[in-house]
């Protein structure tokens, strides 16, 4: 896997398979993920479209799946443990609208497609645990999206399962949970919850 920050887009580029709830989601193989940040007022009736433009504006080689998010990428939090990596932004400046989370993972190891479905989950939990720890009473809000994928990493049995009793999902758990905090406290500049208004 490789990936840059280009024009406010995380760009990764690679052969992954995924599960998405992001645009154009699903389950699918592609060759690009992309986190694409928007303009706070961002309104578009064709989003699938959208990000066409955006990747054909990049010269991307091969099929993408995206998501959107108001929060600059220079607030991104990249993180890793063993065989999985965590890419997220989180903002909670409106959260029935432009405050998005958005959790990307990928794995190094095959994953099959119940561990991926899984991991939507364990990943969803981690991100409720943070901001419950913050004294929030909110789970997320409106527009947060999730990405899993692996990439086509050859031979071998792939991982069944990936609830949080497993260790590819402490591995989720602990880096999402982790994740989603660091990102809140960089796009909002401070630690203190109070403040991020």
């Amino acid at each position: 896997m490789e990936y840059e920050i280009i024009d406010g887009i995380l760009v990764l580029k690679g052969k992954f398979e995924v599960l998405s709830s992001g645009i154009d989601g699903g389950r699918r193989a592609v060759d690009n993920i992309l986190n694409i940040q928007v303009p706070h007022n961002f309104s578009h009736k064709d989003p699938k479209s959208f990000v066409e433009h955006k990747a054909a504006s990049l010269n991307l080689d091969g099929s993408c799946v995206a998501l959107l998010t108001a929060v600059e990428m220079k607030n991104l939090q990249m993180l890793s443990d063993a065989c999985v990596t965590a890419f997220i932004t989180a903002g909670l400046t409106n959260p029935s609208s432009f405050g998005t989370i958005n959790i990307i993972l990928v794995s190094s190891v095959k994953l099959s497609e119940g561990a991926m479905a899984g991991a939507i989950i364990t990943a969803t939990e981690a991100k409720a645990r943070a901001l419950l720890d913050y004294g929030f009473n909110l789970t997320g809000t409106t527009t947060d999206a999730v990405v899993i994928g692996y990439e086509n990493c050859g031979d071998g049995g792939p991982i069944l399962y990936s609830g949080p009793a497993t260790q590819f999902g402490k591995r989720v758990m602990t880096l999402v949970r982790i994740g989603v905090k660091d990102a809140l406290k960089a796009h909002y500049g401070s630690d203190d919850p109070k403040e991020w208004q």
